[in-house]
């Protein structure tokens, strides 16, 4: 068959697939540009199509060839990785990448500690910035999957909150706050507010010590949020701020020397939020 399935929606395709799978027990053989029509499970039934001037037309078993020819596998594989990786039947959605890393590694190191971490039924699932926590949401709720969402304290995040419980996609109470990490909550608060001042700002001065040699760093503390801070004065010296470099310091340090990146009183911080979210997954799971 000649690309069958072709005008079919993507879910659609992937139904067709099994179909031809398991209700023939003759071969089949068809040709496919779709992802979705590509058998993640049985990598060894795919064969590549390559076509050269010297050569003609050529099949293989191995996945070689140009990019286009691999498009549809590469695609196939990415999809079956983040939905291996990032997605269960119950999802914590957060923000960013930088997000994920703090709360994967703190969670893990307080329910070894015998604590509190996230409950080892969620998987968190990053949305790839906070503009993409909608669009996740839609995605995953579509799917008839659990969903919560954790939101950095801020105006943006309050509205996106709103629109969400609006459009009946989620519950308010299934969203949680970075604030409530806090016995007094701040005005404003990011993930990276639940880690000490001191240690954060060590962790960037480290990170950055060459960018940063011989300059001086002004940091405002009117700027509600840590990571907002050091992005102004890092703008004041024209010098690009990324929170995915101190960040992934922090990962060292937490393998390494936990208590030196995770004082006591960032880890009571950390525990009372994930002690919210975790109560938020159980009034979830209830209904």
């Amino acid at each position: 068959m000649d690309e069958p399935g072709l005008y079919l929606h993507a879910r659609s395709q992937g139904d067709l697939l099994r179909h031809l799978e398991d209700d023939f027990t003759n071969q089949i053989v068809y040709t496919t540009h779709s992802p979705f029509m590509v058998p993640t499970h049985q990598l060894d039934w795919v064969r590549t199509v390559n076509i050269a001037e010297e050569e003609g037309t050529t099949v293989s078993n191995d996945p070689n060839g140009d990019a286009r020819t691999l498009f549809p596998l590469q695609a196939a594989l990415g999809y079956d990785l983040a939905q291996s990786l990032f997605i269960g039947p119950n999802n914590l959605v957060v923000e960013g990448v930088t997000d994920f890393w703090i709360l994967s590694a703190v969670s893990a190191y307080l329910n070894e500690q015998g604590k509190v971490g996230l409950d080892d039924r969620l998987t968190i699932t990053p949305a790839g910035g906070a503009q993409k926590v909608h669009y996740m949401v839609a995605l995953l709720t579509s799917e008839q999957l659990k969903v919560l969402v954790l939101f950095d304290d801020e105006k943006d995040a309050k509205a996106t909150r709103d629109d969400l419980a609006k459009g009946k996609l989620i519950r308010s109470d299934n969203i949680v706050f970075v604030s409530e990490a806090f016995e007094a909550p701040p005005t404003e608060a990011d993930i990276e507010d639940i880690l000490d001042s001191a240690v954060y700002e060590a962790l960037v001065r480290e990170a950055y010590a060459k960018e940063l040699k011989g300059k001086t760093l002004e940091l405002n503390a009117r700027i509600p949020r840590i990571a907002r801070r050091f992005e102004a004065a890092f703008n004041a010296l024209s010098i690009d701020f990324h929170k995915t470099r101190p960040t992934r310091l922090f990962l060292q340090k937490m393998a390494n020397d936990p208590s030196s990146a995770l004082p006591a009183r960032s880890e009571g911080q950390f525990e009372r939020l994930f002690k919210a979210t975790n109560a938020a997954l159980e009034k979830h799971l209830s209904r």
